[in-house]
């Protein structure tokens, strides 16, 4: 299976209705739940925007590994 293809988008409700996918988005702290149709990763953002941007990235990389393990062709980072 090839490596599933990263989306940037704006605001989650971009993400296709029905899309099985791994979702990155910023929050309060860091952590991964399981959803119906697939994973979210929230970073939490820190107060270096190179510490942030840095884990962010580093969220976007983990996504497309637990993507290619689900078998989720999208990823979505929403920023």
């Amino acid at each position: 299976m090839p490596s599933p293809r990263v989306n940037y988008i704006l605001s989650p409700s971009e993400i296709p209705t029905g899309q099985n996918y791994v979702l990155v988005k910023y929050g309060e702290r860091y952590e991964e739940t399981r959803q119906p149709l697939g994973f979210t990763i929230t970073v939490a953002r820190q107060k270096s925007k190179t510490v942030s941007e840095l884990s962010f990235l580093t969220a976007v990389r983990t996504a497309k590994g637990i993507g290619k393990r689900e078998g989720l062709s999208e990823i979505f980072a929403c920023r």
